[in-house]
């Protein structure tokens, strides 16, 4: 199991600057993200001249002035909707292809500090406040193989994973009752079934795991991580309503690939449709029952399949049932890692 190590100082700073500031029109942001066993801390988005700005592979999500999130009606915006506009940040992360990078979040406000179904978020950083709404990872190739010049707004975005509503699972009772009216109650309601990615990531501590894709050809590339929070439903005569999408893009260099490149993919803008079902889903008439998960198809290595081939002759070389093992709860949790490449570990601290 990899830890990361104790909060740095710099670290202090940014959450200090962020409990100064609960009036700023923000819901959190990236904190910083745990690649190859080393820690990065993400910007200081209040004051520019925090010397961890000069440290970071994260870019900014926001400056302190501006929107935490992208609104529908701006979902054709190639540059909002890849970076939220974000400039190259001076570092970048190492991480092996075919390993897990964890990304930290921070809220802003301090609605579920301290409040059961959180997870073990780490004394003074606020968990994230929204539990209904998707996750969603995606990457893209640096331009001339160098992240910090790259404007992502003219990339091409791959997808490497979503988590919607699971059907089969429900919310923690404690998360259920830390969000009743804190800040909204959370939907499926008691007694349905449905787990929001979003709410899996506050019981996770405000943290998800992505695996950089198996056999990548080495080189740098920016990891797009992407929460979809579902709890203000569209309404036309308010143009702040709409399901909002938080956006933080992280500069990562992948080593020890192999010879896989990614495919064609799609403009940041091109993503969700500004009027389309995840644009105006609205979970309170719907009860998490009727969701469809948005966007375009779930990549997966060519590396990662053929490993899965051999893994599936082997188990029936060595005398096993093929329908056994696709049917076996071994082969459901791997399919179910590959499709959203999380990975829920009880007691990873930040």
């Amino acid at each position: 199991m990899i830890s990361s190590s104790q909060p740095t100082r710099l670290g202090a700073l940014v959450l200090a600057s962020l409990s100064a500031l609960p009036s700023v029109a923000a819901h959190g942001q990236i904190k910083g993200v745990l690649a190859n066993g080393v820690y990065t801390d993400g910007p200081n988005i209040y004051w520019d001249a925090d010397p961890v700005n000069e440290q970071t592979a994260i870019r900014k999500m926001y400056q302190a002035a501006s929107p935490s999130y992208v609104l529908p009606q701006d979902f054709s915006d190639d540059s909002k909707m890849a970076c939220e506009t974000a400039a190259g940040a001076p570092q970048i992360v190492t991480v092996s292809a075919g390993s897990q990078m964890r990304i930290d979040w921070v809220g802003a406000t301090g609605e579920l500090e301290n409040k059961p179904g959180t997870g073990n978020v780490p004394p003074g950083q606020y968990p994230w406040v929204h539990a209904m709404g998707t996750v969603a990872s995606y990457i893209s190739h640096c331009t001339n193989d160098d992240c910090s010049t790259t404007d992502p707004s003219q990339s091409s975005w791959i997808k490497l994973a979503l988590f919607g509503i699971d059907k089969t699972e429900t919310i923690s009772n404690d998360l259920r009752e830390t969000m009743q009216n804190k800040p909204e109650e959370y939907y499926p309601t008691a007694g349905t079934s449905g787990l929001w990615g979003m709410a899996r990531f506050v019981e996770a501590g405000s943290s998800w795991t992505v695996t950089i894709p198996e056999g990548l050809t080495d080189g740098q590339y920016i990891l797009r991580q992407e929460l979809g929070a579902v709890h203000n439903p569209w309404n036309a005569q308010d143009d702040t309503s709409g399901t909002q999408l938080y956006i933080g893009c992280i500069q990562m260099q992948v080593t020890d690939g192999g010879t896989v490149e990614l495919p064609e993919g799609t403009k940041a803008g091109s993503l969700y449709e500004t009027d389309g079902a995840f644009a105006r889903y609205n979970v309170y008439d719907d009860n998490g029952q009727s969701f469809v998960d948005p966007g375009p198809t779930i990549w997966t290595s060519p590396a990662l399949k053929k490993r899965e081939v051999h893994e599936r002759w082997n188990h029936t070389s060595a005398g096993g049932d093929w329908e056994e093992y696709e049917a076996g709860s071994w082969f459901e949790r791997r399919m179910m890692k590959v499709k959203r490449s999380v990975s829920h570990a009880t007691g990873m601290k930040h």
